[in-house]
């Protein structure tokens, strides 16, 4: 688990494109909300190079470079009217993708932000999603904001989806954050039971299979959570186990939450595929920013798998 004292100090790191302030005004509102609740560094970045181009000149790379310092330069500026002014803001523009820096900067950044861009379905897809791909592969949490969401003024909490087999990593970091932003962290486990299929159609569970089923994600959830409140006395910690569709489940939890998190379930190392249809849907549907952490230990999974029962709890 992160140390308790990593809200003290810390090192944000946010994306900035091409596109102008509008494609990146919500992500450094919420840069300025972090560094208003600990004390730490940011570092602007820019990937200069087009994802899509042949291999350009050297005198073209030196250009981009140039470009992307000034679109840096813009930024830092907007960030600097937000913040105090001893905030370190560091700049950096390289000759490397987005997607590339970004990755690049993950290895060394306690958290990433990066702006989901808006437009057509299609123009996303072609695009493949800089925000999919970084969240989807970085080493370190990625907090995902939508130019539509609120700065988090009237909002207050944490909520975190977990599951039996994950969540672990993200109650990690969900934790800090809610240390950091003084206020309640949720834990949500979503939880259902298939119908048993016959020959003419399907049979509903009883109640009785229904209230093993909840009694199981009960404890499941309680063997996730165990722990935190002793690690972080200071924050209030709360457990709710809920019957339905996980992906509405968690959009309606945070409906007046600041954040969400949720942990992504394997490595990809191609475009966003590691990042699961769900999580897509949450970064695009939330209303709040969406933190997408690492995957879970594998000694993590393995140690909750040997408790588990029958019954199968819908994962984030």
């Amino acid at each position: 688990m992160p140390p308790q004292d990593a809200v003290a100090t810390s090192r944000i790191v946010v994306g900035i494109g091409d596109s102008g302030p509008e494609h990146y005004q919500a992500a450094l509102a919420l840069a300025a909300r972090m560094l208003s609740q600990r004390t730490a560094a940011v570092t602007l970045v820019h990937g200069c190079t087009p994802r899509f181009s042949i291999a350009p000149s050297t005198s073209a790379i030196e250009r981009q470079v140039v470009r992307g310092q000034q679109l840096l330069e813009e930024a830092e500026h907007a960030l600097a009217a937000l913040v105090d002014h001893d905030t370190r803001i560091m700049i950096t523009a390289v000759p490397q993708t987005g997607i590339e820096a970004l990755l690049h900067e993950s290895n060394q950044a306690d958290v990433l932000i990066v702006q989901r861009r808006g437009g057509s379905s299609i123009r996303r897809a072609y695009s493949a999603a800089t925000s999919h791909t970084v969240a989807a592969q970085a080493a370190c949490p990625v907090i995902v904001v939508r130019h539509d969401q609120s700065d988090g003024d009237t909002k207050t909490g944490v909520v975190v989806g977990v599951a039996p087999k994950s969540g672990f990593r993200a109650l990690e970091f969900g934790i800090v954050e809610a240390a950091a932003r003084k206020c309640p962290l949720t834990a949500v486990c979503v939880w259902d039971l298939q119908f048993s299929p016959t020959f003419g159609g399907s049979i509903e569970p009883d109640e009785e299979e229904l209230a093993e089923a909840n009694r199981w994600a009960n404890l499941a959830l309680e063997q996730a959570v165990a722990g935190l409140a002793n690690d972080h006395p200071h924050v209030e910690v709360r457990a709710r186990s809920v019957k339905g569709v996980v992906e509405n489940a968690l959009l309606q939890e945070c409906e007046h939450a600041e954040l969400l998190v949720v942990e992504r379930h394997r490595q990809a190392q191609l475009a966003s595929i590691g990042l699961g249809a769900l999580i897509r849907r949450l970064i695009d549907q939330a209303p709040c920013p969406v933190m997408v952490t690492p995957q879970s230990d594998t000694s993590d999974d393995l140690e909750v798998a040997e408790n588990q029962t029958e019954p199968e709890a819908a994962a984030p």
